[in-house]
C-alpha cells in the first residue's frame, strides 16, 4: 500500500467520471417525441363525422384541393340544376296560361261573333221573301249553330277556372232558350207569317239575345282577366327566377371563395410559419415550434421539422457546452471562465466582491509516472469534484484551466475574511485521501488567490492569483498565499 492511501470512497478506472462531457436530453415539453403516424383508413369516415374539420386537416394536400374543386362544381351544378328546374316550372306556366285562358279567349271570341252573326241572319230571315237571300240567312243560321257548337265543345276542354266554368254554363243556358224562342220565330217565318214571326222576335227572343250576348261579353272579361293575371304571373316568376339564380351565383361564388381561402391558408399559414421560424433558428433560436394543425403533408413537415429543431437544440447545445467545459472533470474551462470574468467586472462594485482563485496539485507529475495518466486522470476528477462541491454561491464557479491548474471564481461576499475561508476549505478538502483501486493518494494543492481591487482587464487579475500560487509553492507548497499580503510587503 503506498504512504498517500487513505479510506476515501474509490473511483476505478473505467467509470463515468462525474460531469463529464455532455449528453443533450429532450424534456417533456420539447415538441413530438415521435413522428405522425399514417392514419389507418379503416375508421376514417367515423372520424370525419365526429371531427369534420381535424378529418379534413388530415387529409393530403392533392385530396384538399380535389374536394375543393368537388364542392365548387357541385354549388354551381345545383344552382344550375335548380334554376333549370324553375325556368322548366315557368315554361310550364306559359304553356298552361297558352292552353287554357289564351285558347279559350280565342273559342269564346269566336262565339261571341257567331251570337251576333246569327242574331242579325235571324232579323234579316224574319224581314225577307222567300227566295235566294232567305236561303243564304237559312244557311249563315246553319254555320253560325255549327261555330257555336264547335266553340262551346272547345271550351269544355279546356281546363277553365271555376267561376269562369260557371259563366260558361250559364252561357250554354242561356243559348239553348235563344235556340228554342229562335226556332219558333223562323218556323212562323218560314209559314209566311211574318207578324207572328216579329212578335216572337220581339217578346222573347230579343231579350234572351242580349242576355246571351251579355253572357257571352262577361264570359270573354273573365277570360281576358285570367289572361292578364297570367301575363304578370309569368312576368313576375321570371323576375323571382332571374333574382334566384342571380343570389344562388353570388352564394356559390362566396362558398368557392371561402374554400379557396381556408384551402390556401392550411397551405399558406404553415409555409409561413415555418419560414418564421427557421428565420429563428438562422438566428440561434432554437425554442420555437411548428404549430402541427393535421397528419397531410404539411403536418408531417411540421412533425419533422420540430424533431429536426429538437436535435439542433441538443447538438448545438452540446458543442457549446464541449467548447466551454472541460471534457474530463466536466468543470468550466479557461474560455468560460474568461466570459465569466467579464460579466462579472461589469457587475462588481469597488468594495472587493470579487476574489480569483488558483489551483495547481502538488507532485502531479509524479504521480502520473509511477501510476500511469489513467490514475491520474481519475485524481484530477475527484479534485474536480471537490472543488464544485466546496462552491456553492449562485454566481461561484470552478473551472480547469489545464493539465493540474485549476480555478475558482468567487463572487457577492461581504468581506474579504468570507473568500479566504473558501479558499482555507478548499485546501482541507483537496488533501482529502482519494481512494483508488490498490492505491490511496493525498492529493497536495498550492493555491493563490486575489481580490479584485479595481482591475483593467481579466489577464491582470489572473497574473495576480497565479503570482500568489507561485509564491505559495515556493513557501514549501500545500498552503495558501494570498496576493494583498505579497502586495503588502512590497
Amino acid at each position: 500500500m503506498a504512504a498517500f492511501a487513505t479510506d476515501m470512497p474509490i473511483v476505478r478506472c473505467g467509470d463515468a467520471y462525474p460531469g463529464r462531457g455532455f449528453v443533450g436530453r429532450k424534456s417533456a415539453g420539447d415538441g413530438p417525441s415521435q413522428g405522425a403516424p399514417e392514419r389507418a383508413v379503416r375508421g376514417r369516415s367515423i372520424a370525419f363525422l365526429k371531427h369534420p374539420k381535424r378529418a379534413f386537416a388530415d387529409r393530403r394536400i392533392s385530396t384538399k384541393i380535389v374536394s375543393v374543386a368537388l364542392v365548387v362544381a357541385s354549388v354551381f351544378a345545383a344552382v344550375g340544376v335548380v334554376g333549370l328546374i324553375r325556368i322548366n316550372a315557368l315554361a310550364a306556366q306559359q304553356e298552361y296560361q297558352y292552353r287554357t285562358n289564351v285558347m279559350a279567349l280565342s273559342y269564346m271570341t269566336d262565339a261571341r261573333s257567331a251570337v251576333g252573326t246569327q242574331l242579325e241572319a235571324v232579323v234579316s230571315h224574319i224581314l225577307s221573301d222567300s227566295g235566294y237571300y232567305r236561303n243564304q240567312y237559312e244557311s249563315d243560321i246553319a254555320t253560325t249553330d255549327l261555330r257555336l257548337d264547335a266553340d262551346l265543345a272547345q271550351l269544355q276542354k279546356v281546363h277553365l277556372v271555376s267561376s269562369e266554368e260557371r259563366a260558361l254554363n250559364a252561357f250554354g243556358s242561356l243559348l239553348k232558350l235563344w235556340r228554342a224562342a229562335r226556332d219558333s220565330a223562323l218556323d212562323a217565318s218560314r209559314r209566311g207569317d211574318r207578324q207572328r214571326a216579329s212578335e216572337i222576335l220581339l217578346v222573347q227572343s230579343q231579350a234572351l239575345a242580349t242576355s246571351v250576348k251579355t253572357r257571352a261579353d262577361a264570359v270573354l272579361t273573365q277570360i281576358l282577366a285570367s289572361v292578364a293575371t297570367g301575363s304578370r304571373q309569368a312576368l313576375s316568376s321570371s323576375r323571382a327566377t332571374e333574382r334566384f339564380m342571380l343570389l344562388s351565383l353570388l352564394a356559390g361564388a362566396l362558398v368557392a371563395i371561402t374554400l379557396s381561402v381556408l384551402a390556401a391558408r392550411t397551405l399558406s399559414r404553415p409555409l409561413r410559419e415555418a419560414v418564421d421560424v427557421l428565420t429563428g433558428v438562422g438566428q440561434g433560436d432554437f425554442s420555437q415550434r411548428l404549430t402541427v394543425r393535421g397528419d397531410d403533408e404539411v403536418g408531417q413537415m411540421g412533425h419533422a421539422l420540430n424533431k429536426t429543431l429538437v436535435a439542433l437544440r441538443d447538438a448545438f447545445a452540446g458543442l457549446k457546452h464541449q467548447a466551454y467545459h472541460d471534457n474530463l472533470t466536466g468543470l468550466a474551462n479557461r474560455a468560460l471562465l474568461r466570459d465569466r470574468l467579464t460579466e462579472a467586472f461589469t457587475r462588481t462594485s469597488h468594495d472587493n466582491t470579487l476574489a480569483l482563485i488558483l489551483v495547481d496539485l502538488d507532485g502531479f507529475k509524479q504521480i502520473n509516472d509511477v501510476y500511469g495518466h489513467a490514475v491520474g486522470d481519475l485524481l484530477l476528477v475527484a479534485v474536480g469534484e471537490r472543488l464544485r462541491e466546496n462552491v456553492q454561491g449562485p454566481d461561484d464557479m470552478a473551472a480547469r484551466l489545464g493539465g493540474d491548474e485549476f480555478a475558482v471564481l468567487l463572487e457577492r461576499f461581504d468581506k474579504p475574511s468570507e473568500a479566504y475561508a473558501v479558499t482555507d476549505r478548499l485546501l482541507a478538502a483537496i488533501g482529502e485521501p482519494v481512494s483508488l483501486p490498490g492505491l490511496e493518494i493525498r492529493p497536495r494543492a498550492s493555491i493563490g488567490v486575489a481580490l479584485w481591487n479595481g482591475h483593467s482587464d481579466i489577464d491582470g487579475l489572473l497574473r495576480d492569483a497565479d503570482v500568489a500560487m507561485y509564491a505559495a509553492k515556493a513557501q514549501g507548497k500545500n498552503n495558501v498565499v494570498r496576493f494583498e499580503e505579497i502586495k503588502a510587503l512590497t
